[in-house]
């Protein structure tokens, strides 16, 4: 007798992503991200838009996170470079681009160049994979805050407003949302004018407050629960 039941059910293959960051923290962090959810499958990773016009020569790939800083050297930034190739070249691989900051031009630049979905680069682990999902699927995705951005341009923040931590003092916040994006030491140093060995100092106590031993471990669980 057939069985109804196993007739049913459909073997779906893992959705194929990969990951453009120009940052290793942050591509590192992406990927363990991904690596996590059984139903996708990590065919690839690049940091340039060089390295990754490769992995468009990848017959099963189907969506791309693309998370490439803004650059002053570059006529147009590496991130709409890479979108623009990508659709002209693959029409059929979604494209997610991850933004670090809510500006309303760069985000619609994105869509325009091509994106299939805009993410803040501190989406949660649950959000992105159903970004992901939506887009292998032909859908199109945009956080909240972004839809409220390119809905309601007027009344948009001028910056992404971090979630509330009870554990985190404003300084290990600050130090955690750059090391999440891929900063060096040396780099958040600068950016928060302050000592490399300060910085130091605040991620010996990030990493024992997360209860991790490692950047992309810390970027993972920031991520991961929502603290940015």
């Amino acid at each position: 007798m057939l069985d109804l039941e196993k007739s049913q059910q459909v073997v779906t293959a893992p959705i194929q992503t990969a990951v453009v960051a120009d940052r290793e923290t942050t591509r590192s962090a992406l990927l363990e991200l991904l690596r996590d959810d059984p139903e996708l499958s990590v065919a690839g990773s690049a940091s340039s838009v060089e390295q990754g016009e490769r992995l468009l020569e990848l017959p099963g790939i189907q969506v791309i996170l693309v998370n490439l800083s803004l650059s002053e050297e570059h006529k147009q930034p590496p991130g709409l470079e890479f979108i623009g190739i990508a659709k002209a070249r693959r029409p059929d691989v979604g494209i997610l681009s991850l933004k670090r900051d809510v500006d309303e031009h760069r985000l619609r630049a994105a869509l325009d160049a091509g994106a299939d979905a805009c993410c803040m680069a501190t989406i949660s682990q649950t959000r992105l994979h159903q970004a992901i999902k939506a887009v292998a699927a032909g859908a199109t995705w945009l956080d909240p805050e972004i839809s409220r951005i390119l809905l309601h341009p007027s009344h948009a923040p001028t910056a992404a407003h971090p979630a509330a931590s009870a554990h985190l003092s404003p300084r290990e916040t600050a130090i955690l949302r750059l090391l999440t994006d891929g900063y060096t030491n040396e780099e958040i140093a600068d950016r928060l004018d302050c000592a490399q060995g300060t910085v130091k100092t605040h991620l010996l106590h990030l990493f024992r407050k997360l209860g991790v031993h490692d950047r992309v471990s810390a970027a993972v669980a920031a991520l991961r629960s929502g603290l940015l």
